[in-house]
């Protein structure tokens, strides 16, 4: 029992550093900040903006071209960028750093002020739509579209869902909830 319980405490772990060791993916719609270091001081500052990753999941780098970073982490979009930048003999030393920069939700339809909200962990779809005001006078709580990576993901009740919150779906960076109108 006790060598079960250090294997299990070990694999917990080795989990926990694989998941710090890769970060989050970045996503489409993602806002990623880039710095360069180890190339000239006036091109740094060139290199030092904020890029939003475009609905093919790319962002177009100076003296790199189109880039393909949605799905990757941004460990390897840096590795990517380092990697060309000395393969094209560009630059022979460069060092990139990503980040990214902010992340958001849309809420949209039958709610009193539609508008994207920035990404946190804990957001729900029931939290979202009453961080717009909540539903508004001609809204059905029936059938809210939560679509992710361009698809419906599912339809909700949200009488449902307030009886029983265990039920409303965590959001992630880049979804959209449509509110309908009956």
């Amino acid at each position: 029992m006790r060598l079960f319980f250090l294997a299990a405490a070990s694999l917990s772990i080795l989990t926990a550093s694989l998941v710090a060791q890769t970060g989050p993916l970045v996503r489409i719609g993602d806002v990623v900040e880039m710095r360069l270091s180890g190339v000239p001081q006036e091109l740094a500052a060139e290199y030092a903006v904020q890029y939003t990753v475009g609905p093919e999941g790319t962002v177009n780098v100076p003296l790199v071209g189109e880039l393909k970073v949605s799905g990757l982490t941004a460990t390897q979009v840096e590795r990517a960028i380092q990697t060309k930048l000395v393969a094209e003999k560009i630059f022979t030393h460069p060092t990139a750093i990503i980040s990214i920069a902010a992340r958001f939700v849309s809420v949209g339809g039958a709610v009193k002020a539609p508008q994207r909200l920035q990404w946190s962990s804990d957001l729900t779809l029931q939290t979202s739509i009453e961080s717009v005001g909540g539903l508004d006078e001609f809204a059905s709580p029936k059938g809210v579209r939560l679509v992710r990576d361009g698809k419906i993901l599912q339809k909700y009740d949200l009488r449902i869902l307030r009886k029983d919150p265990s039920q409303d779906p965590k959001l992630l960076p880049g979804d959209q909830v449509y509110v309908p109108k009956p």
